[in-house]
């Protein structure tokens, strides 16, 4: 009975969470040319010590996906490549829930893009436990 008492504060403590939100994108016009999104910033309620448990991402163009083109989410120390336009990752992750985020494009090709890609909008979801 003494044991389950003292592990109530535990239990009690312990939780999971989410937040979702967008940045806007941009434009590569050449090849090589490498772009940045807006930050995304982790809301400030995120408590300390949670651990990012999965991610989830939506990235809209408004062209067609050209070839060669190249998509990572980059916190500030650590950057993962994304193989789709959307999906998610739900093993463990090299991210903090309350970092600041970044989708970094390229288009691995030489010259004049045509059409150019442009990047509408970066949706970014992440699920944390603590």
């Amino acid at each position: 009975m003494l044991l389950t008492l003292l592990l109530i504060p535990a239990l009690v403590q312990a939780g999971s969470g989410s937040w979702s939100k967008k940045s806007a994108g941009g434009t590569v016009s050449t090849g090589g040319q490498i772009m940045m999104s807006q930050a995304i910033n982790a809301p400030l309620s995120v408590p300390d010590g949670a651990s990012t448990s999965r991610i989830s991402w939506r990235i809209q163009l408004l062209n067609p996906l050209p070839p060669g083109l190249e998509i990572k989410l980059c916190d500030e120390r650590h950057c993962l490549p994304l193989d789709a336009l959307s999906g998610q990752k739900n093993r463990s992750v090299p991210f903090s829930p309350r970092s600041r985020y970044r989708f970094i494009y390229s288009v691995n090709s030489a010259g004049t893009l045509s059409p150019a890609l442009n990047v509408v909008s970066n949706q970014l979801t992440l699920n944390y436990r603590w």
